[in-house]
């Protein structure tokens, strides 16, 4: 793995051991307290970022299995979501913690099977742009995850009253 990927990994492994960290230690009221930045009760942020990295895993996987590119459309991806935040708005804070720790496991299993030329393989379309698995990583699967986990930094912070 290249020194960079693996800084990103590492960094992707410390936003996802805090957010799930996060989830698990909600106080009862702040479960459902609306997100900073989404609006969603913080233990659906939590979810979100692990069925995220789950997803954005089978982005990558494709590099493995030769699909062609996953041609990325926000409409759905926000019906996703909203179907996401009302199925799941009984989620226990556990099982978010669980989501966000088996999207990052699966999406280590399968960047351990992937060499470099895997890695350059186009795996991601949006606006008729395609991008390298190895992009995806870095500019899509950390930063979604870091924003995330900012949100629900932000909504615990000391001035909300949340903790």
């Amino acid at each position: 793995m290249s020194e960079e990927r693996d800084a990103v990994f590492r960094r992707l492994d410390a936003v996802a051991a805090e957010a799930a960290a996060l989830a698990r230690a909600l106080p009862p009221a702040a479960g459902g307290l609306a997100s900073a930045s989404e609006g969603w009760p913080l233990v659906i942020v939590a979810y979100h970022i692990g069925l995220g990295l789950h997803r954005q895993a089978g982005f990558i996987a494709r590099a493995l299995t030769g699909e062609r590119p996953f041609i990325f459309a926000w409409e759905p991806t926000h019906e996703l979501n909203a179907v996401m935040a009302r199925d799941h708005a009984t989620l226990s804070k556990d099982e978010a913690a669980s989501a966000i720790e088996e999207g990052l496991a699966r999406l280590r299993a399968i960047a351990s099977r992937m060499n470099e030329d895997a890695w350059s393989r186009e795996v991601f379309e949006y606006e008729n742009r395609r991008r390298s698995a190895d992009v995806v990583l870095r500019r899509i699967v950390l930063p979604h995850a870091a924003e995330h986990l900012a949100s629900m930094r932000r909504t615990l912070s000391p001035e909300t009253g949340a903790r």
